[in-house]
């Protein structure tokens, strides 16, 4: 079960839906089809990718599962596409956050669903609080308690820390069982909020903040730019690096509400706005098989 399961997961990539809207087919998404979906011949794409979906959300939820529950519920229920970017798999020191959000702060999202295990909980939670200020932890209702054990070992830090449960009916921001996360900046570190940046980005910092950018040879480039943004204060530098992230990622509204909730997740991150037009047109056709 374990190899189909990770076939199941394989299908909301870039690479399977890429295939499909140019090749109209992929042979990690027709297998998929023939195991799980009844009688694919009579059915649509989009049907199809609307069954397995379903599929995971009743059996299988894993990280793209709570990943698109929280990206649709986060920029479709609470914020707007246009005034807020998300990111997915952010390096932050030592550890990859799973989902980032940029509207007027940043706000980690660390994922454990139920196939996840809390063994490195802690490490990454001390490493997402050198970055930024408010992380939380998106969970099963399994989990929940769990959770809350490995945070009441955390002292102020856990405290700190915002819970958020995936409920059986998909409802994550319930009251009765979230806690929103609370500001905790005694960690920030100036090199790790700079190594989130790319280099136009860090420039863009250093020009608005300085004036300048260092006058060194390019093999010192990197090491200067760095010594440049420590002297920024860390909060003020904090902010710097989140409003250019934020310019990452764009999306006009109107193409992310043309995109069906079960794909949200793949388009917006793998960055697949451009053929939008085209993945509508193959929701909407016949399903091919392996032809």
């Amino acid at each position: 079960m374990g190899d189909n399961c990770k076939s199941i997961n394989r299908v909301f990539s870039r690479k399977v839906i890429e295939d499909l809207i140019i090749q109209g087919n992929n042979p990690i998404f027709d297998s998929v089809v023939t195991r799980y979906v009844n009688d694919p011949e009579t059915k649509t794409y989009g049907e199809i990718i609307s069954e397995v979906y379903n599929y995971l959300g009743r059996s299988n939820r894993n990280e793209y599962y709570y990943m698109n529950t929280l990206l649709n519920k986060l920029l479709v229920g609470i914020h707007n596409v246009n005034t807020t970017t998300a990111l997915s798999q952010v390096r932050i020191c030592n550890h990859i956050a799973d989902f980032v959000m940029i509207n007027g702060e940043g706000k980690v999202y660390e994922i454990k669903s139920d196939l996840d295990n809390f063994e490195r909980l802690n490490d990454q939670l001390f490493d997402y609080f050198k970055a930024f200020s408010k992380v939380s932890v998106l969970a099963s209702e399994h989990e929940r308690d769990h959770v809350e054990r490995v945070l009441d070992r955390l002292g102020d830090l856990g405290d700190s820390v915002g819970i958020y449960v995936l409920s059986e009916d998909d409802k994550i921001f319930s009251k009765a069982r979230s806690r929103e996360p609370k500001e905790f900046n005694e960690l920030l570190d100036h090199r790790c909020i700079f190594t989130l940046l790319r280099k136009r980005e860090y420039e863009n910092i250093l020009l608005s903040y300085f004036g300048e950018l260092p006058k060194v040879a390019p093999v010192f480039y990197f090491k200067e730019c760095l010594r440049m943004f420590k002297q920024i204060p860390i909060l003020n530098a904090q902010n710097l690096a989140f409003r250019e992230l934020k310019k990452r990622n764009k999306i006009t509204k109107t193409n992310f509400e043309a995109i069906p909730n079960t794909l949200k997740s793949v388009v917006y991150f793998a960055h697949l706005a451009n053929k939008i037009p085209m993945i509508k047109d193959l929701l909407q056709s016949q399903y091919q098989g392996g032809n």
